[in-house]
C-alpha cells in the first residue's frame, strides 16, 4: 500500500509539472499583453506628469523623468527642493488636477524621440483658496473624514456647474523612449542649478516659504521663484528685500523680467502675501556657471 501511494504521488507530481510547463508560456504571454496594454503614449505621459506636478506629487512626477536626468538630480533632492503636499491636502490637489484639460498643438517624432507642444487649462488654486482653508496643510490634514467628504463634494459640484476659474498654460516637452516606456527629457546636465534661500535674522514672527529651493534652468527659458510671507505677530510689519547672488560676477548677467518684491512689503498682523519673481540668465552664465545661489535677504523697516 505504501508503494502504491508513492507511485501515485510521483505520477501526480509529473502531471502537475507537465501542466506548469504547458501553462507557463500562456501566462507569460498574458502578462506581457497586460503590460503592453498599460504602456502610456507620449501624450499620456505628459498629462500624468503635469497632473502630478500640479498636485505637488513630486514623487510620482519624478517617475516620468528620463534616466539621464535622474542621474543629475536624485529623487530625494528633487522632492525636497519642490516641496510636496501630503495627507488630505495632497488628495485635494489631486482632485483638482484631474479636472485638467489638455490638447496637442504641435507634434513631431523621430525613432525613439518625440517633441510635443501642449495647451492646457487647470483650476486656479487661488480661486478655491477660501474654500480649502487657504491651502493651509496643517488645518486641511486635521479635518475629520466627514469634513473632508464635504469639501471634496463641494469641489466636484463647482466643477459640474462650470464655476471653477481656470488658468491656461502651454509647454513643449521632449520625450525619449526607454525600453517600453516614454520618459520626459529635461536636459538637466546642460543646465544651471539655482539654489534659492531666504534670510531674515532675529525674527520668529515672520514665516517665509519658498515653493522651490532648487531650480534647473536651461536654454533661453526664464525661471520663476514663488514665495509666501506671513506675519504671525501682533504688529504691522514693513519688509524690504535685496538680492544676493553667488558667484557675485553672475549678478550682472541675471536679468529680472518680473519682480513681485520690487517695493517694500506691508504685512498686517495675521496676514499672508504671495510673490512671484522671474529671471533670465545670460548665455555666457549658462555656459560657464553650473551652480548659482540666489538669496532673498529681508530686513524689517521701522
Amino acid at each position: 500500500m505504501s508503494l502504491s501511494l508513492s507511485t501515485d504521488l510521483i505520477s501526480s507530481r509529473k502531471t502537475l509539472l507537465f501542466m506548469l510547463v504547458l501553462i507557463a508560456p500562456i501566462a507569460l504571454a498574458a502578462v506581457n499583453l497586460h503590460n503592453r496594454a498599460r504602456e502610456q503614449t507620449p501624450l499620456e505621459v505628459i498629462e500624468s506628469y503635469l497632473k502630478a506636478t500640479y498636485a505637488r506629487d513630486y514623487r510620482a512626477a519624478y517617475g516620468y523623468i528620463s534616466a539621464a536626468d535622474q542621474r543629475v538630480w536624485d529623487e530625494k533632492s528633487y522632492v525636497q527642493a519642490q516641496g510636496e503636499f501630503t495627507g488630505f491636502t495632497a488628495q485635494l490637489a489631486g482632485t483638482l488636477a484631474n479636472f485638467m484639460d489638455l490638447k496637442v498643438t504641435e507634434e513631431s517624432s523621430h525613432g525613439h524621440r518625440a517633441k510635443i507642444k501642449v495647451d492646457y487649462s487647470v483650476p486656479a488654486p487661488e480661486d478655491v483658496s477660501s474654500l480649502v482653508l487657504d491651502w493651509d496643510s496643517e488645518k486641511l490634514n486635521s479635518l475629520s473624514a466627514a469634513e473632508q467628504t464635504l469639501l471634496l463634494d463641494a469641489l466636484a459640484a463647482r466643477q459640474r456647474s462650470g464655476n471653477l476659474i481656470t488658468i491656461q498654460g502651454h509647454e513643449t516637452f521632449e520625450l525619449i523612449r526607454e525600453g517600453n516606456a516614454w520618459k520626459i527629457f529635461q536636459g538637466w546636465s546642460a543646465g544651471t542649478k539655482v539654489k534659492v534661500h531666504t534670510l531674515l535674522a532675529g525674527r520668529s514672527d515672520v514665516d517665509i516659504k519658498l515653493s522651490q529651493n532648487e531650480i534647473f534652468t536651461r536654454g533661453e527659458e526664464p525661471f520663476q521663484v514663488n514665495l509666501k510671507i506671513k506675519n504671525r505677530g501682533r504688529e504691522r510689519l514693513v519688509l524690504a528685500m535685496r538680492h544676493l547672488v553667488e558667484p557675485s560676477q553672475a549678478a550682472d548677467y541675471l536679468e529680472m523680467i518680473e519682480c513681485g518684491l520690487g517695493r517694500s512689503v506691508v504685512l498686517n498682523p495675521g496676514t499672508e502675501q504671495e510673490f512671484s519673481m522671474a529671471y533670465l540668465l545670460n548665455e555666457s552664465v549658462r555656459k560657464n556657471v553650473r551652480d548659482l545661489a540666489l538669496t532673498y535677504a529681508f530686513e524689517v523697516n521701522k
